[in-house]
């Protein structure tokens, strides 16, 4: 009994320890936890946030509400260390439990009731980008095709033979009466299962040192579905796979020729938007071959010719009739299953015809066997990893998200996400460019050498270079999708433009300040009294004047004799200039934005000579006339 309460026990602790590393602000894991006086411990960051507005009756500890000095803030170094062993024993815990639960079909990509796409993220972490598998080379291998033609079957014996040749045995389809399971399948008219569906762990082959992934894909081909998600399921199968297998039945079908030239048109543009080579390899699969007697590659191989010479005679399908004439596609005739088979709920071997299992393990041992010769790569050749693939799938789904046009083909769809990935790649241009300008690292010297008026003339010509730059770069015909997208890049923009330009006006100030405050009382510990104060100002006078201009010098000059004048010395001198320099440059900076004041003024009078003219009265216009200039200059 008491090794069966032990377990018990021991996770009740484990909960109340994971309870005492949780910060009681943000309900999350402690990050570099600080003590207060009190004795209650939080993230740094937390505390320091709740604690940023000044609170009338002191600063209360979150947790006991004792008030508590605001600067007595210890760090936890003990507690830290331990916050950090229980997330890795956390982590080791899950992983170990995913490794005992059975492997499965998990749903990577589905719809919502508005037909909005959404990724399973820890799907994607899990299969993509956990850190034993993220820098592993891969292949995908995908079934394609319409629904209830067997494909979730077929995808379920290739994870059979998946698993022996992860362990390095002969190829196997599992035992005679072992029942089907793994992909969701089932006999009948309705389809299972909706969106993308992958096996929820790779299978590695040590010996090529890759992990291979099973893909099923269903509803890309629903002709009851919405077009707008055939188009982007079909996109995200032709981003995924490697090895796409095209499931048809029967013969090949002008319904089946006009899915597969849309796959292969989508394959193509896919590749091209996100550099990967497209169409690595296409296995045409036809099920239930009743033509004649030949199954297997070479009656695949004599049908695949004569259905080209068909198509040469039409000109709708020209990209299936360049790709079916390529080294990158194969083919395989599988006979019927048999009745028993197809009568079956449980899709045993031992239900299945002969004819059927032989070519059947056939053409999944040559698939398996030569699924090394498939890893995914790029334009250039360059394999592609784990990590990348998964990366890239996060960055396609959220462009689909954002796609809200209805489409018409799957050219239109692509130009739309194009757009999408130029405006991001604009922003991170444009980003780049104001980082480069902005002088936050430099000496005060060079900051001060950049006014807030030469930088907002800059940041506003390179918003106006990078607004023309991404009109010129926008695809497609739809006029009113390309002026959103341009609505909302400028908006972006400017919004960038203001937080940037406020940012450097307040480095400018700071900086203007700390050389005012440096120079002003060096000088003055030099020279002593009233005397000090004239010497700085004369040194910071020439100082503004090197650097910015002799209207400036002139007003620091005169700002720094009156200080003196009152008895104001020393650094407060300085701080004093520092203002005044700062005050005259961000000023100049609004001006250049919204006229001079001799500019309003004038444009004042104007209008008001104009009320004038019509209404007669100039004699009370004349005496209004200069209270606008009375006023600005009080100002």
């Amino acid at each position: 009994m008491a090794k069966a309460a032990m377990p018990r026990e021991g996770a009740a602790g484990f909960s109340k320890l994971e309870e005492d590393i949780t910060c009681s602000v943000c309900l999350q894991d402690l990050s570099e936890p600080v003590s207060i006086s009190c004795g209650h411990t939080f993230c740094s960051a937390c505390i320091t946030s709740y604690w940023a507005t000044t609170q009338p009756q002191g600063y209360l500890c979150p947790e006991c509400r004792k008030i508590c000095p605001k600067d007595q803030l210890i760090p936890a170094y003990r507690l830290k260390h331990l916050v950090t062993k229980v997330q890795l024993m956390v982590k080791e815990e899950k992983d170990k439990q995913e490794k005992m639960a059975p492997p499965s079909a998990v749903q990577l990509v589905y719809t919502d009731a508005q037909g909005q796409l959404h990724l399973d993220e820890s799907t994607v972490q899990s299969c993509f980008l956990d850190s034993e598998i993220a820098d592993y080379p891969l292949c995908l291998i995908c079934v394609i095709g319409e629904k209830r033609r067997g494909k979730s079957t077929l995808m379920n014996y290739i994870v059979r033979a998946l698993h022996s040749q992860e362990k390095e045995q002969p190829v196997s389809l599992g035992k005679t009466d072992e029942p089907l399971n793994g992909f969701i399948w089932s006999q009948g008219i309705d389809s299972l299962t909706k969106g993308l569906w992958v096996w929820n762990r790779p299978f590695i082959l040590k010996r090529n040192k890759m992990a291979v992934f099973v893909l099923d894909t269903e509803g890309s081909l629903d002709i009851e579905s919405d077009r707008n998600i055939c188009i982007k399921l079909s996109a995200l199968s032709m981003l995924l796979s490697s090895y796409l297998i095209f499931n048809i039945t029967s013969s090949l079908k002008t319904t089946d020729l006009d899915n597969l030239e849309m796959y292969l048109e989508i394959s193509k543009l896919t590749g091209n938007v996100y550099s990967m080579k497209h169409l690595q390899h296409l296995d045409l699969l036809l099920r239930d071959w009743q033509n004649s007697k030949k199954y297997g590659r070479e009656a695949a191989q004599k049908y695949r010719k004569h259905e080209m010479e068909k198509l040469r005679k039409s000109s709708n399908y020209h990209q299936v009739l360049q790709t079916l004439g390529s080294s990158s596609v194969s083919e395989f005739f599988l006979p019927h299953p048999g009745t028993k088979f197809l009568d079956s709920e449980q899709g045993r071997l031992a239900d299945m015809d002969d004819n059927f299992k032989s070519h059947l393990t056939s053409y999944i041992t040559d698939l398996v066997g030569g699924i090394w010769q498939h890893r995914k790569i790029d334009i250039h050749g360059k394999e592609i990893t784990c990590a990348h693939l998964g990366g890239i799938l996060k960055e396609f789904v959220s462009v689909l998200q954002k796609l809200e046009s209805r489409f018409n083909s799957p050219t239109e769809m692509f130009n739309s996400v194009e757009n999408h990935k130029n405006m991001n790649m604009i922003i991170k241009k444009f980003q780049d460019f104001i980082n480069y300008q902005t002088p936050f690292k430099a000496s005060i010297i060079n900051v001060l050498k950049v006014t807030p008026t030469n930088f907002k003339s800059k940041v506003k010509d390179a918003v106006s270079n990078h607004l023309n730059m991404y009109k010129r770069n926008l695809k497609g015909d739809n006029n009113h999708e390309k002026e959103k997208l341009m609505n909302e890049m400028e908006s972006f923009l400017m919004q960038e433009q203001e937080k940037f330009c406020t940012e450097y006006s307040k480095l400018f100030t700071k900086c203007a300040v700390a050389i005012g405050c440096a120079v002003g009382g060096g000088v003055l510990c030099l020279a002593g009294g009233a005397v000090g104060g004239a010497v700085a100002g004369t040194v910071l006078a020439c100082e503004a004047a090197a650097l910015l201009g002799s209207t400036t010098a002139a007003v620091v000059t005169g700002t720094v004799g009156g200080s003196v004048a009152l008895g104001t010395i020393g650094s407060g001198v300085g701080a004093g200039v520092g203002h005044v320099i700062a005050h005259k440059e961000n000023k100049k900076a609004q001006e250049s934005e919204n006229g001079t004041v001799v500019g309003r003024v004038i444009a004042h009078k104007e209008n008001k000579k104009a009320q004038e003219s019509e209404s007669g009265d100039n004699d009370h216009g004349s005496s209004e006339e200069t209270q606008p200039l009375l006023n600005d200059k009080k100002r």
